[in-house]
């Protein structure tokens, strides 16, 4: 499984008790912390794939608020944890659009449901495509939104541990999919795999040489593995 978790818990009870629930279950817990400064720094650099955030946490900030900041830097989701259903705090959940919201106390199995459940759905927000050559843009989320983007202004996408970079001539998207699975949902005709850790928009190609394809503006790395289908789909005089 290893799917990545990061806790925001100022109460250290309750957040070595989700610790060892979710190891148990084969989640890797990345980072732990009771304050929205050290989260919101180790939530931009270790890139979890999900974030267990409780609302009520120390300092100026709170859980709300700190997943207002974790929307505009990150795009990764979260669910919230409190011990408060209030209509005035609910009021304000509904505008961050969480994944998940429970409530304390909660058991084991109400934790991983919603866990699971807001995966599933952050791992859909690339559109489902097929290899069909007339499917000609994707919708990737983007900050709370899901931004059309067409495959002719793809350069490249390039692996970033469990997920990828999706390179246009003007973003950089990162998108919660590994390389492969994106490779799986993208046009055979249009892209390919040119390295382990990229993908290059064929008709993005300006010249080869020496291990390398050019695009106007960008050097990718071609493996010998992937040379000779490279030099298939090129036609050359």
């Amino acid at each position: 499984m290893n799917k990545k978790i990061y806790i925001v818990e100022d109460e250290p009870l309750i957040a070595e008790t989700i610790k060892t629930a979710l190891t148990k279950e084969g989640y890797q817990i990345i980072g732990m912390s009771d304050n929205a400064k050290e989260a919101l720094f180790d939530i931009e650099h270790l890139q979890p794939e999900l974030i267990l955030l409780d609302i009520n946490i120390e300092g100026t900030i709170d859980g709300i608020e700190l997943a207002g900041y974790i929307k505009k830097k990150c795009n990764i989701p979260f669910i919230f944890l409190t011990s408060h259903s209030d209509d005035m705090t609910l009021e304000r959940v509904k505008k961050m659009e969480p994944a998940g919201y429970i409530v304390k106390p909660f058991n084991e199995k109400t934790l991983k449901t919603n866990i699971e459940l807001a995966i599933h759905k952050a791992h859909a927000q690339v559109q489902n495509i097929s290899s069909n050559d007339s499917v000609d843009s994707i919708f990737i989320k983007n900050k709370g939104e899901l931004i059309k983007i067409q495959l002719e202004d793809i350069y490249y996408l390039e692996a970033y541990d469990n997920y990828c970079f999706l390179h246009t001539a003007t973003q950089k998207n990162l998108l919660s999919y590994t390389l492969k699975s994106v490779e799986e949902k993208l046009p055979s005709q249009k892209f390919m795999r040119v390295h382990r850790s990229y993908i290059i928009n064929l008709s993005k190609i300006k010249s080869l040489q020496e291990g390398y394809v050019f695009t106007e503006k960008h050097k990718i790395p071609v493996s010998n593995s992937y040379k000779d289908a490279l030099m298939s789909k090129i036609n050359l005089l």
